[in-house]
């Protein structure tokens, strides 16, 4: 009988459905039906406050603003968002994150100083892929992990905390239960009457902007023009904000992704060596023809090509090769037993991938001698770039296999990102287009295109300091009026920004139709 008591007590169902003693009047006990429940009380007491007053922020930060100041701002306050989620799980992070918090700084820093819509982009989601990194190293052990296992985390992070979005409802409603008359219970409540306030709030700042003209342009300058539709879409982002990161936080909590390691390395690695030996042959072949013909130019080219069209013929086909040695010599590590022949295999196809890099670079360069940057050309010589650095780092897990590729490959493309993101590509363009098309004026060698000055025209006010002094030989030009649809359309910008969104290219455009009379 007692046996059966505690059956009946633990609420053990049979198949036709109901307790063995579904009269019995013993009560389940409290923390068996705690621990039964999939509601998650002391999180909502540790993170809700601070994913809310996060959400608050983001909105504040971020709405029409991609580029603004408050761009760095929300960055610090997303990290010190994460450090404080961190702390309450009873987590410590530790030195070697300082590296991914830093560069995550740099990256905000960088999108109040650029007025490129593409490197704004890439610096988000680079942004993201840094915080994520951040945020799994922490909560999971990933000194062993590499680029797969890492992407396969991204997503299950990302989906995974949008599966989680409403969780928040029946953690607070446990919370509420445990709590019900305390004090401490007043706090949530509180959080409640702040949520409700916000649309009221901007219901106000709409009214009385509408009935005072110096009260609305004392707010938009701050927040700049806003209307109902604004409105109605920071409660929305916000919303959407506090829900997303409380998911993210009950996902990590709960250790809700997979952070095991499996070794794929199963196969037979003739089969590997079998698949490659050839190309290998072929690679080595093809390598000597670049030493020979482009780089010591001893060979003489097919007749009717340039350099120049040399170059552009054979470029696209050897950075896609470039990029299927990367996936297949990763591939060869990845899932093949360990073989000195296959290593050797390996490495040879390595050794040729950086021959074919510094080929598919010579004839960017080549390329761009004669008809100049653009901003496609200069990111795919900064791929070539980080592609090399990554074959290194794919050359010393070859010979060791302890080398740690993943964190070195995280490293090395952060570092030449960043680069990137602070050199202004917009402004190296303008600046070499033009000088190389005066220099060619200057000699009369009549040789290369003309000025895209279409082109110049398109590019972000990152290119201002090169192209608006250039006022003076706009009058040589035969298409004068695309200097005017230049800064016309980056004044217009210029003059709608206010305190959050101001950036410092378009501030020195600003600056410099201030010291103008007129650039007509």
């Amino acid at each position: 009988m007692e046996k059966n008591t505690v059956i009946a007590a633990a609420g053990t169902s049979v198949s036709g459905g109901g307790n063995l003693y579904p009269n019995t009047l013993y009560k389940v006990p409290e923390e068996v039906r705690k621990k039964s429940s999939s509601a998650k009380p002391e999180l909502a007491d540790k993170v809700a406050p601070a994913c809310f007053l996060y959400a608050v922020f983001f909105t504040f930060c971020l709405y029409r603003n991609a580029s603004g100041i408050a761009f760095p701002f929300y960055v610090a306050g997303t990290i010190g968002f994460a450090v404080y989620t961190i702390r309450r799980s009873g987590i410590s992070w530790r030195g070697e994150h300082i590296g991914a918090v830093t560069a995550s700084l740099l990256l905000g820093i960088s999108n109040c100083f650029t007025d490129d819509s593409r490197i704004i982009l890439m610096n988000e989601a680079w942004l993201f892929v840094l915080m994520t990194y951040f945020l799994l190293s922490v909560y999971f052990d990933t000194r062993h992990w590499q680029f797969g296992k890492f992407l396969g985390n991204i997503l299950g992070l990302t989906f995974g905390s949008v599966g989680r979005m409403f969780s928040f409802f029946p953690d607070a409603q446990a919370w509420l239960e445990e709590h019900k008359g305390a004090k401490k219970s007043q706090a949530l409540y509180v959080l409640a009457g702040v949520g409700v306030s916000i649309p009221l709030i901007s219901i106000v700042l709409i009214l009385l902007s509408s009935a005072d003209v110096i009260f609305r342009e004392s707010v938009n300058a701050v927040f700049g023009d806003i209307d109902g539709w604004d409105v109605f879409c920071c409660i929305f982002w916000s919303a959407a904000m506090f829900f997303f990161s409380y998911g993210m936080a009950s996902l990590l909590d709960s250790r809700g992704l997979n952070g095991e390691v499996e070794d794929h390395r199963k196969g037979q690695p003739i089969i590997a060596i079998s698949a490659t030996a050839v190309i290998a042959l072929i690679y080595v072949y093809f390598c000597v023809i670049q030493v020979v013909y482009l780089f010591a130019g001893y060979g003489t080219l097919p007749e009717g090509y340039t350099y120049a069209q040399y170059a552009r013929q054979g470029f696209f086909q050897l950075l896609f090769i470039c990029l299927m040695n990367l996936a297949l010599v990763l591939i060869g590590l990845g899932f093949f037993r360990e073989s000195r022949v296959l290593k050797g295999i390996l490495l040879v196809i390595s050794l040729c991938t950086f021959i074919m890099t510094a080929s598919s670079a010579y004839r960017m360069l080549l390329y761009i001698g004669v008809y100049y940057l653009t901003f496609l050309r200069i990111l795919v010589l900064w791929a070539l770039a980080v592609i090399a650095l990554l074959l290194a780092g794919i050359v010393g897990k070859t010979l060791k296999n302890s080398f740690p590729l993943f964190r070195y490959g995280l490293c090395m493309i952060t570092v030449c990102y960043l680069v990137l993101s602070y050199s202004r590509p917009d402004y190296w363009i303008a600046r070499y287009n033009i000088s190389a098309c005066l220099e060619q004026r200057a000699e009369d060698r009549g040789v290369g295109g003309e000025l895209d000055v279409w082109y110049l025209s398109s590019l972000s006010a990152d290119a201002a300091p090169v192209i608006m002094p250039f006022r003076g030989e706009v009058k040589a030009s035969n298409e004068p009026g695309w200097y005017n649809s230049y800064v016309v359309r980056h004044a217009e910008r210029a003059e709608k920004m206010s305190l959050r969104s101001y950036n410092f290219s378009r501030g020195y455009v600003k600056r410099m139709l201030a010291g103008q009379q007129g650039y007509n």
